[in-house]
């Protein structure tokens, strides 16, 4: 009997996701009419670094005296390595099962079967404490920072005055950039420290604002930020912005509120989730137009951010009110940094040192935040999406990571003759933290992946 051989093919397709780009036609009329250079477009929000304001290096030195300056730098380096590497404060749950998971570890180690009633008691006793000790030495001990102490907020001012203000100004110039109509009246600055958000409110929005509250639980760092607005001299009350106030505390009243709320740098000197939960709650009472929350760009700083972005939105989801993250996503989903890859949404900024002691040198600085605006997201808003890591600019082309308003990350590589001159340019000189003045579009398109040949 002879055998047939019979040869199937079967093609095996793929579904490719195809990106385009769609860019702003505003923003390419303004290009080509030379009204703007490509590296001035709309969506740039990183400014370049300026020199330190001299007027505030002077009231720096001002209020500490040049006897103690010595030390403090010295002092003020530790604090700044210390803030650098910090945690949030872990949860008396997380705790509890590292105890649990150290108990059973050590029982499997040391238990023996037969143990009479006085070696089991014994046993438990060394137990018990072998676990206290490993736990002690596989937890983070978080302690909050003793801004009562002088010493302590000078070295603080030293090592924070210049980031934190050329962060919070960078932030404000984008909130002032993109909403030009925004004259707030009322500020409140919870966790207010050395006055850095005071400071560049007043600089941006001196015409309109009437009030800014300040709460800081250290007298002593209040009494030293209200020193720095009068250039280091007690004496120059008049010089203070009307409507100026300092507390300790919130404010009792649950009717209070605030078209500007900002916590700048704060939430980690809350002792646990709760009383994060319950501050951020208190804050988003407060707040009449938009919240800001800013920490450093570390790990720890990014999982504060995104768990009180998450929060808020799912307050807001939760009594039918409309709100909507205004920075630096452009969109409401999960954070796909934050899920795809567990590394921090950041941001950087350039900026200069204070001539304190030395010469004036450019450091960066890495920040992560959110500005979230009550009320639903306009219409007009086109959702740029966000360059979230440095721009690669390499010969004849440059690569973009972005997040878009789908909330997903994406990778697009630009060049002259694919998306045209003006986008080139356009994409080519933006910078980490940018918007792009585009629409990406996503289509599903099926590629034959190969053809597979079956033999029966």
């Amino acid at each position: 009997m002879s055998s047939c051989c019979v040869a199937f093919f079967k093609r095996s397709y793929a579904t490719k996701t195809k990106l385009t780009t769609i860019f702003n036609e505003d923003v390419r009329q303004m290009v080509s009419r030379e009204e703007i250079k490509p590296r001035k477009h709309p969506g740039r929000c990183n400014l370049n670094a300026r020199p330190f304001p001299e007027d505030l290096t002077n009231a720096v030195l001002k209020t500490i005296k040049g006897g103690q300056l010595k030390n403090i730098m010295s002092d003020s380096q530790l604090l700044l390595n210390y803030l650098h590497s910090r945690h949030s404060p872990v949860e008396q749950s997380e705790i509890m099962e590292k105890k649990q998971q150290s108990r059973v570890e050590l029982e499997k180690k040391y238990y023996s079967e037969n143990m009479d009633e006085e070696r089991q008691i014994k046993f438990e006793k060394f137990i018990n404490n072998r676990v206290e000790r490993l736990v002690a030495q596989r937890t983070y001990n978080w302690k909050p920072i003793d801004y009562s102490n002088k010493h302590v907020c000078h070295q603080y001012l030293l090592s924070r005055i210049a980031p934190e203000y050329n962060v919070i100004k960078t932030i404000f110039s984008e909130l002032q950039q993109r909403d030009p109509n925004f004259s707030p009246q009322s500020l409140f600055d919870f966790g207010s420290g050395i006055g850095t958000v005071t400071l560049n409110a007043k600089n941006i929005w001196e015409n309109s604002l009437k009030e800014y509250y300040c709460v800081d639980t250290s007298s002593t760092m209040n009494d030293l930020a209200k020193l720095l607005l009068q250039e280091g001299n007690p004496n120059n009350e008049n010089i203070l912005p009307k409507g100026l106030f300092y507390r300790q505390f919130l404010p009792a009243s649950p009717n209070l509120k605030f078209d500007l709320v900002v916590s700048a740098y704060s939430l980690f000197e809350l002792p646990d989730i709760k009383n994060r939960f319950e501050t951020l709650l208190n804050l988003w009472n407060k707040t009449k137009k938009y919240i800001v929350l800013v920490e450093m760009g570390t790990r720890a700083g990014f999982n504060l951010i995104n768990e009180a972005r998450d929060l808020l939105l799912e307050i807001s989801s939760q009594n039918n009110t409309k709100s909507h993250v205004f920075s630096p996503c452009p969109h409401e989903h999960s954070c796909p940094r934050y899920d795809t890859d567990d590394t921090p949404c950041n941001f950087e900024v350039s900026y200069y040192t204070p001539r304190i002691a030395q010469q004036s040198v450019i450091k960066r600085e890495h920040f992560s935040y959110v500005i979230i605006k009550k009320g639903e997201r306009p219409k007009t808003d086109e959702q740029w999406p966000r360059i979230v890591r440095p721009v690669l600019v390499r010969s004849k082309h440059s690569i973009c990571r972005m997040c878009t308003s789908s909330g997903k990350l994406q990778e697009i590589i630009f060049t002259a003759s694919k998306n045209g001159k003006i986008p080139y340019w356009c994409a080519r000189s933006s910078k980490w933290g940018d918007r792009l003045p585009i629409v990406i579009k996503e289509e599903e398109e099926e590629e034959k992946e190969k053809e597979k040949s079956e033999q029966n």
